[in-house]
């Protein structure tokens, strides 16, 4: 512990807490972290449409599913998609987009079809009519002539300004 009160904490003390690098900008000091996607430097922001400047991909997080998102959102609160749904992937970046069905999404991740196998640990970029995300494969397995492609969703644009989630609790 520090000597005085006021005195900050070192990052140790904090081993869950990311330690963002600062940089002066404007006369303040700006948190940098990196593209999901491209890994290029962008600055900290709680705009939701922000985007990166070399990918174009979204930075803003989903909100958390949790016991209070549960409250607010039910069961379900996703963009409903039907399975012959037609999305576009970037498999890294960069990278031509590839067409992809749906299969299943939710707050924190989607369920995807694909042509051919993806890597776990991979990013990838999902532009849909409803959303636009960067998501990291968790798994994919073969399912007959195709890939089924499961991937945590790291950072999304809802696109569809209303009609995106839905609540099933009365």
């Amino acid at each position: 512990m520090p000597d005085s009160p006021d005195a900050p904490l070192p990052a140790a003390a904090y081993p869950d807490m990311p330690q963002w690098p600062l940089v002066a900008g404007a006369g303040l000091l700006q948190a940098l972290r990196r593209c999901a996607l491209c890994q290029h430097p962008v600055v900290l922001t709680t705009q939701p449409d922000a985007r990166c400047p070399a990918c174009h991909s979204p930075l803003a997080a989903l909100p958390g599913h949790d016991a209070a998102m549960h409250d607010v959102l039910g069961r379900r609160g996703a963009v409903r998609r039907d399975q012959s749904h037609v999305a576009l992937v970037h498999i890294g970046w960069p990278s031509a987009a590839v067409a992809v069905r749906w299969r299943d999404l939710s707050l924190t991740g989607l369920s995807l079809y694909v042509p051919l196998p993806v890597p776990a640990g991979q990013r990838v970029r999902l532009v849909d009519s409803a959303i636009d995300g960067v998501a990291e494969v968790v798994r994919c397995r073969p399912q007959g002539r195709v890939q089924v492609l499961h991937a945590r969703l790291l950072t999304a644009t809802l696109l569809q300004a209303t009609g995106v989630f839905i609540s099933t609790s009365a």
